[in-house]
């Protein structure tokens, strides 16, 4: 007898239950040691299941690294400072950022932890965090130009450069908190957004 034809709602809902089950497994044995019989045994479907969505356990992984990494892409390229008509709106846009990207970084914070352990795991997840850091930095760049072409920036910094220690200090911290305690995540977090706004402000900015 044939098996019953699986509509398209369905094997998007079995994929997402997939991908919800792999999260979990990454995040509490890592990447190496994670294997598709363990995300099989946590949805208590055979190793078959699985592999009719997904290629391999690098195929899986990589799935939710660029689905959070679209979710925090979106919100730097969201940031709005063309529309800024002076330097306290310019600095709102910022804040901005900052408040929803935190917000995913928490939502994340189990999950965001393996994929700063894995980066260097396989080649390919090393291709894709390169790449989008390489992302980041170009719209950390086009959020200072606009800045400077509006006169909110002083004109003597270099953006490419301001950008990419921007981005460093971000990364770095993100890195630092997603290795707390989870109650501590949240604190450094805040510490992180004050911190880089006092630098950006003191440095960056031009003063009236």
């Amino acid at each position: 007898m044939a098996r019953p034809e699986v509509s398209a709602e369905q094997k998007k809902v079995k994929r997402e239950a997939i991908l919800a089950a792999a999260r979990d497994v990454f995040a509490e044995k890592g990447f190496h040691a994670a294997g598709i019989a363990d995300i099989a045994t946590r949805l208590d479907v055979g190793h078959g299941t699985i592999y009719r969505y997904f290629e391999n356990k690098l195929d899986i992984f990589l799935t939710l690294y660029d689905a959070i990494n679209a979710d925090l892409l979106r919100i730097a390229r969201g940031t709005r400072p063309e529309l800024a008509t002076n330097t306290g709106e310019y600095i709102a846009e910022m804040q901005k950022f900052y408040s929803e990207f935190g917000g995913i970084f928490l939502r994340e914070i189990s999950h965001l932890r393996i994929f700063f352990d894995e980066v260097h795991a396989d080649p390919e997840i090393r291709k894709r965090f390169e790449a989008s850091q390489g992302e980041f930095q170009l719209a950390t760049e086009r959020f200072l130009q606009i800045g400077r072409d509006k006169g909110f920036v002083r004109r003597e910094l270099h953006v490419p450069s301001t950008a990419r220690i921007l981005n460093a200090m971000i990364f770095d911290a993100m890195r630092a908190a997603a290795s707390s305690a989870a109650e501590s995540s949240s604190n450094n977090l805040l510490l992180l957004a004050m911190t880089v706004m006092e630098i950006f402000n003191k440095g960056a900015l031009v003063r009236v």
